[in-house]
């Protein structure tokens, strides 16, 4: 397996494109926390490696939009005071990462992005802020948002010589809330809930992260207990934590909980 240590973004998107063109399969390493022990297990099929460590990815500053590199940790996040007072919410999901200490300062935010697991902590949060995710290739740049970045269960939108340099999130200091359901402190999460801006998006639920739109009062429960009602079979999300009825059944309350938590926010 052939290893690239790119010490540049040029050099990562240079890399990729090489070991496309030639055939091979490359995987792109951050962080390493999903990705690592994956090709220890047997999985993904990778030929090739290129690895971020050195590609100068791990800035976040601070403004009216919070721009974060690819290898910002959670740690980062949790402790930088823009993300603290601006984006409250994502600090929130930040600190109560699954995974614990070592999750907090090896793992990052774009990692989660680009596994797309249902099950992840961050997706709700990131489609709830509307972030902006910053791909690059040879052939350029190009933006979209978090919500039609994630196309399915572990399918990113994204082309083999492509890979995510960072994000951009506009400040909402005020006016969000975030919560998860889970089994134990170490498991993954079953639901998740982000409150923002007139809606929930709830996780964990089905295949992508799913948008509800909110009324007023107790009628979110019956708003998302109709939107799950009608998602189609195919997209219900079930794993070894939990069967989709459970999930189904408990989203309701999860939901209505972080839009009283937002509203209280306001």
């Amino acid at each position: 397996m052939n290893t690239t240590f790119a010490r540049s973004v040029d050099e990562a998107v240079a890399a990729l494109a090489a070991s496309v063109a030639a055939g091979a399969k490359p995987l792109v390493v951050g962080g390493g926390t999903l990705c690592v022990p994956a090709l220890v297990r047997g999985g993904p099929a990778a030929t090739d490696i290129v690895d971020l460590g050195r590609a100068g990815l791990d800035t976040l500053a601070g403004g009216p939009v919070v721009e974060l590199g690819a290898l910002v940790s959670y740690q980062q996040l949790i402790t930088s005071p823009e993300v603290r007072a601006g984006l409250p919410m994502l600090h929130r999901m930040a600190s109560g990462i699954t995974g614990g200490i070592q999750i907090r300062h090896q793992g990052t935010l774009v990692g989660a992005l680009c596994a797309a697991r249902p099950q992840s902590d961050a997706l709700a949060v990131l489609v709830a802020l509307d972030a902006e995710v910053v791909v690059r290739s040879v052939a350029g740049t190009r933006i979209v948002r978090a919500g039609r970045f994630l196309t399915g269960p572990a399918a990113p939108d994204l082309a083999p010589d492509e890979l995510v340099t960072g994000l951009r999130i506009s400040l909402r200091p005020r006016g969000t809330a975030y919560i998860k359901h889970k089994f134990a402190e170490s498991s993954w999460p079953v639901v998740t809930a982000a409150a923002a801006a007139g809606r929930v998006v709830l996780g964990g639920v089905a295949g992508t992260p799913q948008v509800v739109p909110v009324p007023a009062g107790a009628a979110v429960r019956a708003a998302v207990a109709d939107h799950l009602a009608a998602l189609p079979a195919e997209q219900r999300w079930a794993d070894l934590r939990a069967p989709w009825e459970y999930r189904r059944r408990v989203a309701p309350e999860i939901a209505a909980r972080a839009v009283e938590l937002a509203e209280e926010a306001s």
